[in-house]
């Protein structure tokens, strides 16, 4: 009897799995490279006549993130200083490769250089050598998303001077969804990138802040 009723039962229970699985949120995929607003026009590179070749490359190595920021899904903090992972809004990649990712295409776009770290450049090659380790990567919902991040930029085969800064991020969030999250964190990837920007345009020298957002927490050059 009871097994007669569990084959009665069967389909049913099978439909409300289905209908659940069906009734799950769509999952929100998320970049921190920005959308192209149209032509740009970068600085030309110290040296470089208009349209002629580059006189250096970019080499920037890959970003080291802190293990509780490093999560595939966008993380925020709450009021009471909780922080939610929000299963259904996520990264397109690991965050450190989107991190790279939006830095080196801002810095190909403001210097006019290329950036050769996933080709082979020629030994001898002129170029700059870019490390950034982020040390904090977080948005408080209804709050402001905060950048935290050391960066080193270093000449190879051309002149200059190797130049260690630390890049302090707030940017306010227009609200406390994860898609407010998004956007302020990709406009202070892109003031990080214009302040490293500025330490390679000066030849390591100095650097000046990308945008009103930044905080430069000190420089030292060698």
């Amino acid at each position: 009897m009871n097994a007669m009723i569990g084959r009665a039962l069967m389909p049913a229970l099978l439909a409300a799995a289905l209908g659940g699985c069906a009734t799950s949120p769509p999952v929100h995929y998320y970049t921190l490279l920005t959308p192209d607003a149209g032509p740009h026009a970068p600085v030309p590179a110290a040296g470089q006549p208009d349209g002629g070749k580059p006189p250096y490359l970019l080499d920037i190595l890959p970003v080291t993130v802190p293990p509780q920021a490093d999560q595939p899904q966008i993380m925020m903090r709450e009021a009471d200083g909780v922080v939610a992972a929000y299963y259904s809004d996520r990264w397109t990649a690991p965050l450190a490769d989107e991190i790279r990712g939006a830095l080196s295409y801002n810095l190909v776009r403001d210097l006019g250089v290329l950036d050769v770290q996933s080709i082979n450049a020629p030994a001898n090659a002129p170029l700059w050598r870019v490390q950034v380790d982020v040390q904090r990567f977080d948005a408080t919902a209804g709050g402001e998303a905060v950048l935290d991040a050391t960066w080193r930029v270093r000449p190879v085969n051309l002149p200059g001077r190797t130049l260690l800064c630390r890049s302090l991020i707030h940017v306010p969030m227009e609200g406390a969804t994860p898609a407010r999250a998004v956007s302020a964190q990709q406009k202070a990837t892109v003031a990080l990138a214009g302040t490293i920007a500025s330490g390679i345009q000066s030849a390591g020298a100095s650097a000046r802040a990308g945008s009103d957002a930044v905080q430069l927490k000190g420089c030292d050059g060698a």
